[in-house]
């Protein structure tokens, strides 16, 4: 211990280097936190709003299955629509058990604000059995639940009547969601004829959501429900959650280049500032060496304040990731086509285990020769020199 209370001392001596010196480390640090940590919290928040949806396949129109999925899973216009009537040809498929219309449509609210519409009936409450509503069920086409948040941010309560915004339709609050952690917190739910009606799309629906009989014949059921219909897009739940975590496999290839490149990086300048400091100091080693010295204590007292620096280094890359985690998720959503609500940048106590012995191992490996080059000092030379 007394070697890092020394190596501590040096340190704050050169506050300017040390200072850069740590700069340099935090910032590998912090580019491996934020880009692991947001592959996990991804696909984490994926699996969860995929799962919450309760089914096992989605029926859409024809189109892009992902841009289908992120309207299912975050609500929002969609610009192809699908007959009602094919909501029963799905139903009266034998290997279905359950299945849900849905039709959606979004208006801005005062303060331009987007509220996410939802036309549901019956069948989708049985895909939610973890719902509980603070009042009860549609009572009427005039009756509307709002999720929790979405009561929030409008400013109602059950029993209250809220007035669909650009619709100029006034409905009664006859009940709210009790929070579920999920994307239907932020949705205002009403019957589907309601909806259809006031937004003019009368027999039509944006999407399926259907439960299967079985779920280890999702395959075969969503081979059925293609071969039955050529009008509308069927896809398993479980391939987009494949795909797009195939997608983020892929990645991890240029990921860990980037992170590889920025720790190389963050060791040579550990190493050449280190190693600038034992010349600096060939002086004050020799004469360590002359008052008695071994060329393991030199080494100790070099080792040690290059671990010191990394590990302070790495400690500080984990605080610069956690405070600037909403600025990197908005940039890093901002060039990927989807990504899950939610915060995908946290607090792991195992991805900053990680980061402290990587920043330990990298303190070793290149304080290694500097302490080597400066236990290999001679004292006699060390103190003739200029």
């Amino acid at each position: 211990m007394i070697w890092f209370k020394l190596a501590f001392k040096n340190l704050i001596r050169r506050k300017t280097r040390s200072t850069l010196t740590v700069a340099g480390v935090a910032i590998a640090i912090a580019v491996l936190y934020s880009l692991f940590q947001f592959q996990q919290g991804y696909q984490s928040q994926l699996k969860g709003e995929l799962g919450a949806l309760g089914a096992q396949v989605m029926v859409v129109p024809k189109g892009c299955p992902y841009e289908a999925a992120t309207i299912a899973l975050h609500g929002g216009k969609w610009p192809r629509y699908m007959d009602e009537s094919l909501l029963d040809k799905v139903k009266a498929n034998p290997g279905v058990a359950q299945a849900a219309g849905v039709i959606m449509d979004a208006v801005f609210a005062p303060g331009n604000k987007n509220v996410i519409l939802l036309g549901i009936d019956e069948d989708y409450m049985k895909l939610r059995p973890a719902w509980r509503i603070n009042g009860h069920w549609f009572d009427g086409d005039s009756s509307v639940i709002m999720g929790s948040t979405a009561a929030q941010d409008t400013g109602v309560k059950t029993g209250d009547y809220w007035v669909v915004p650009e619709k100029n339709a006034r409905l009664h609050v006859v009940g709210v969601l009790n929070r579920t952690n999920t994307q239907d917190d932020g949705f205002v739910f009403m019957p589907r004829k309601t909806l259809q009606k006031i937004s003019g799309l009368e027999g039509k629906l944006v999407l399926i959501l259907v439960k299967g009989r079985q779920v280890e014949k999702t395959d075969a059921l969503v081979a059925s429900l293609k071969a039955s219909e050529v009008d509308m897009n069927v896809f398993p739940l479980s391939e987009l959650l494949g795909t797009i975590s195939s997608l983020m496999a892929s990645t991890k290839v240029f990921v860990s280049a980037i992170i590889l490149i920025a720790v190389i990086l963050g060791g040579v300048g550990v190493l050449n500032t280190v190693l600038m400091a034992v010349f600096e100091r060939t002086r004050e080693i020799g004469m360590m060496k002359a008052m008695g010295g071994s060329r393991g204590d030199v080494f100790k007292l070099v080792w040690a304040e290059t671990i010191l620096t990394t590990v302070i280094g790495g400690l500080t890359g984990v605080v610069v990731a956690l405070v600037s985690s909403r600025l990197v998720e908005a940039l890093i959503r901002g060039m990927i086509p989807y990504a899950p609500k939610g915060s995908l940048i946290g607090f792991s106590l195992p991805t900053l285990a990680m980061c402290v012995v990587l920043s330990l191992v990298l303190g070793l490996v290149a304080g290694f020769y500097p302490a080597f080059r400066a236990a290999s000092v001679k004292p006699v030379e060390a103190i003739k020199a200029e």
